[in-house]
């Protein structure tokens, strides 16, 4: 009897899917990783891990994250109707959490495509940073919402748009128990943006109220303070063609924008990117600035790595110099705030798979230690696969 039922069920699933475009993609990484810490004065501690260090999990809690599994699916019908979805998997023993799952979401496209309709747990923004460095989308929400989006056929290139959104932090302590939640507070949490992409260049910008309701996690306010956000990318389209291969762009993210007491909220990262990558090799530098509260931290980091035998090997290294200024320095007579090097080399297996080994060597003014000067060395034996 389960079989009388089942199989037309099949039948009807794998109809619906033949019936429109459905499309998988995904990454696995994971790697042998070692790590090395010694503060000056004290015995060093050393770790060994299954773990990738190549943007596969969150670094400071390596021992629950082997590395990832991501899938990504998107079905899409005659009748300009999809659904997008991502799963991530970042613990992989007989007891790992359920997956992460950043976003899931069906959307419409209407009136010949000007008009774009999102809802669900809100991802792939066409308003976010975009990284690297920085992966933001500020329509991150607890319990997701609603994204519109106007492509005017008359302006080739321009998409502006509204979320209508929940909250995206934790409840504000000083909200009473038997305070009304309105729909006003909803609508506090609306994100508009706005992209606009032509021969010359791309430039994207969302912005993010604030209501009272919510706080933001994890900076220990217990009140909200107008903790409003921006996210943006501005790249350039003309260089590549006097250059091929040359590219310069750049991205960042405000929170505690129009902040008006509690400054500690306010939390500035800038990235700024030049790229040379022809045939022959990759050059990149790299330039941040961060500004938290009454202290500034000042990112340079260049990077150069040799190809070989058309791109199946890659020979290189990159060095990272940080330095903090301001009232809030972390030491004030610290000559740097961290220096590290970092030799790479991997091989290609095509554009779908790689092999690399790494070495990072890292002497830092590091937080809440005494005495502050740290050394770190890890080494990371990492593979990819890219379906």
């Amino acid at each position: 009897m389960k079989k009388i039922v089942v199989l037309p069920v099949l039948a009807m699933c794998a109809a619906l899917v033949f019936a429109g475009e459905f499309t998988v993609s995904g990454e696995v990484k994971t790697g042998l990783y070692w790590e090395k810490t010694q503060d000056e004065g004290k015995e060093p501690e050393e770790r060994l891990l299954f773990h990738s260090k190549d943007d596969a999990g969150v670094s400071d809690d390596l021992k629950s994250h082997h590395g990832r599994i991501r899938l990504n699916m998107e079905y899409f019908n005659e009748k300009n109707i999809g659904f997008k979805l991502r799963l991530d998997w970042l613990n992989w023993n007989n007891m790992a959490k359920a997956p992460e799952w950043p976003y899931a979401f069906g959307y419409g496209n209407f009136f010949n495509d000007q008009l774009t309709v999102s809802i669900g747990k809100l991802g792939a923004s066409p308003w976010g940073t975009g990284g690297p460095e920085m992966w933001k989308e500020l329509e991150t929400a607890v319990f997701g919402g609603m994204r519109i989006e106007y492509k005017p056929s008359y302006v080739p290139g321009l998409n502006a748009g509204f979320v209508l959104s929940s909250w995206n932090g934790a409840q504000d302590q000083g909200w009473a128990n038997d305070k009304p939640l309105t729909l006003l507070e909803i609508l506090r949490e609306t994100v508009l943006g706005v992209s606009y992409t032509n021969e010359w260049g791309h430039a994207r910008i969302a912005y993010r109220f604030d209501g009272e309701y919510d706080r933001v996690s994890g900076n220990g306010a217990s009140v909200s303070d107008e903790e409003a956000e921006i996210a943006y990318r501005v790249e350039e389209h003309i260089l590549k063609n006097y250059l091929p291969g040359f590219q310069v762009w750049a991205l960042g993210y405000l929170m505690g924008v129009g902040a008006k007491e509690d400054k500690s909220i306010i939390n500035i990262q800038n990235w700024l990117f030049a790229q040379y990558n022809p045939d022959l090799f990759t050059a990149q530098i790299r330039f941040g600035l961060d500004v938290i509260e009454n202290r500034t931290i000042l990112h340079i980091k260049p990077s150069f790595h040799w190809k070989f035998f058309d791109n199946l090997l890659n020979v290189g290294a990159s060095f990272w110099f940080g330095q903090d200024f301001g009232e809030g320095k972390m030491y004030p007579n610290s000559p740097y705030l961290y220096m590290e090097l970092e030799p790479k080399i991997q091989v290609n297996f095509s554009s779908n798979a790689y092999v690399a080994f790494v070495y990072n060597f890292r002497n830092e003014y590091a937080y809440h230690t005494d005495p502050p000067k740290r050394q770190t060395q890890w080494m990371n034996l990492r593979f990819g696969i890219f379906f």
